[in-house]
């Protein structure tokens, strides 16, 4: 029988230093790359009532964590961000103060029939850019997005880019039932291109219409594809997708993003809250996204004022998954350096110690009971073991012993000298340099 009082619930995970040094160091260059654009940190509640999501198209109800409060109303772990950031808009601000951009690196809770490795909780960060229905809003929210998978240490992917009217129209050509349509994006939003064919090919669709359902790899690829598609159909909703995707193609040109981005027509969104432009990204040797994003212009008008918008939320579990094992900076460092005393050196030492964290070192106390210069070796040892570059190690409130660990080299200054060396350069107190 498992003892539970070990173990996380099934799609939950400890995150130890390493990984979570990783997890920090992502979430920082990306939030970065958000703050530099403009957009201001946002953050909401953990428990929402069950309102801000039911029938707003985010996840279906039986994969959100519910809960009963003591009045009796219905509370939901959040399932994504994007319902309560549409709440905060609409309760909080009007038109006189779009647009709003809002940022945001939180955890969201989605619960799955089978894990198979997925997550119950997970991290996501991105962006919402409320209050504007442009494709300059479209595509500086994909140039964020590129620019932040570029900041956390990616370099090979590709942002796939759609617009879900484009399908629609196509759909609409055909004169199917809305539920045989419906029927169809629901395939196309698993990607069961094959599924999505072979219903196309039973209800006897022909023409136009007809032979894009039934060849839709044929959607996908660079500019040249938008430029196929527009003699292949006659509806005003898939023309003005394909013209949107044109334009938007211009702009991220000037990003100078553009040779990241596929465009794919074939694409539908998994949330159906999604209205224009959807978008998603991925590194090659992985079945998942890393971010999936687009307009959702008729969400937030379901809380209050009438906003477009767009955004897109970044995967930070999976990016850590692809990121793990490769070097994106310095190696973690618990400390750069370990500070030893005797109780003679202790009040210096502390005193000491608080000046070269001022100054942005990270240093470690040393708790060990030490008496005399002959305990050091063990205190090497130990800085050794845990990789901290070296010791300073006050015999007393006068002397002080700097101790490289990598080179065993030791020389002793007095505290006078320590503080005027770290405070010209606190670098070269890592090491004992």
């Amino acid at each position: 029988m498992r003892d539970n009082k070990l173990h996380t619930p099934d799609g939950f995970k400890d995150f130890l230093p390493d990984s979570y040094w990783l997890k920090l160091k992502i979430e920082r260059r990306v939030e970065e790359v958000f703050h530099r654009y403009g957009f201001a940190s946002v953050s909401s509640p953990m428990l929402e009532y069950i309102e801000v999501f039911e029938g707003k198209g985010s996840a279906p109800p039986k994969q959100m964590y519910r809960f009963l409060d003591q009045e009796g109303d219905i509370l939901a772990l959040r399932s994504d961000m994007t319902p309560p950031i549409a709440r905060m808009a609409a309760a909080h601000y009007s038109w006189d103060d779009a647009p709003l951009r809002f940022c945001y690196v939180e955890n969201a809770f989605r619960r799955h029939e089978s894990y198979k490795g997925k997550a119950g909780e997970f991290t996501e960060a991105g962006v919402e850019l409320i209050g504007l229905n442009s494709p300059d809003a479209d595509a500086e929210v994909i140039a964020i997005a590129i620019r932040s998978l570029l900041a956390a240490g990616l370099t090979e992917f590709r942002v796939d880019i759609g617009q879900a009217e484009f399908l629609r129209g196509i759909l609409e050509e055909t004169g199917l039932p809305a539920e045989d349509q419906a029927a169809v994006l629901r395939a196309l939003a698993e990607r069961d291109w094959a599924a999505a064919e072979r219903l196309a090919r039973e209800k006897n669709i022909s023409g136009a219409p007809g032979e894009t359902l039934s060849g839709l790899h044929k959607l996908i690829g660079g500019a040249d594809v938008l430029r196929k598609m527009k003699p292949l159909t006659q509806n005003v909703k898939s023309l003005r997708a394909v013209e949107h995707l044109e334009l938007l193609h211009e702009i991220l040109e000037d990003y100078g993003v553009s040779p990241y981005v596929v465009f794919d027509l074939s694409m539908t969104g998994h949330l159906d809250y999604y209205t224009g432009i959807l978008f998603r990204g991925y590194c090659h040797g992985i079945g998942f996204s890393l971010l999936d994003g687009g307009r959702y212009d008729g969400l937030i008008a379901r809380y209050g004022p009438a906003f477009p918008a767009v955004g897109f939320a970044i995967k930070i579990d999976h990016l850590m998954s692809v990121l793990s094992g490769r070097t994106i900076d310095e190696p973690r460092k618990a400390a750069d350096v370990l500070l030893a005393f005797t109780p003679s050196g202790r009040k210096m030492a502390l005193a000491a110690g608080d000046e070269l964290r001022r100054q942005g070192l990270r240093v470690e106390n040393s708790l060990a009971a030490l008496s005399k210069e002959d305990d050091l070796p063990d205190i090497m040892s130990y800085v050794r073991r845990k990789n901290i570059p070296g010791v300073l190690f006050f015999e007393d409130s006068v002397r002080v012993q700097i101790a490289n660990a990598a080179t065993g080299e030791i020389r002793s200054v007095t505290v006078e000298e320590l503080l005027r060396a770290s405070h010209d350069s606190p670098e070269r107190m890592e090491g004992g340099s």
